[in-house]
């Protein structure tokens, strides 16, 4: 599940940093209504390849620190996708795009957590 989330974000990252455009139409912002928009993209896109090399960089027994840290980060965007869509700041269809797809890394980050934590912890042993 780490390559998943290297991939993920690398790949998210990358077309935000090379194709801002393009992806914030896909995501439901069209640049001529918003021009700041692409700078805004490819802000994300950046932040999201540092965080996939992070992720790339981190080595099996630190994983699960690395992991914590990208959940809040997925839950704040989250977050502030969908209070700009009740604004208005968003359209309907970016906010939907942009929370569901930080839903995502949100919920895969707390699922590779929870099985990195299970891996690391012991056998109780019930004395048998």
């Amino acid at each position: 599940m780490k390559s998943q989330m290297v991939l993920a974000r690398g790949a998210l990252g990358i077309g935000a940093v090379l194709a801002p455009r393009a992806l914030g139409r896909l995501f439901g912002v069209e640049s001529a209504d918003n021009p700041v928009a692409p700078y805004l993209m490819r802000l994300f896109g950046i932040r999201e390849m540092f965080m996939a090399w992070d992720l790339y960089l981190t080595a099996d027994d630190e994983l699960e620190r690395t992991v914590s840290r990208t959940i809040p980060v997925d839950a704040a965007d989250a977050l502030a996708s969908t209070l700009a869509g009740v604004a208005g700041y968003l359209p309907r269809r970016a906010a939907a795009m942009s929370t569901a797809s930080a839903l995502v890394g949100t919920v895969n980050g707390i699922v590779l957590r929870s099985k990195l934590r299970r891996a690391h912890t012991p056998p109780v042993d019930i004395g048998r």
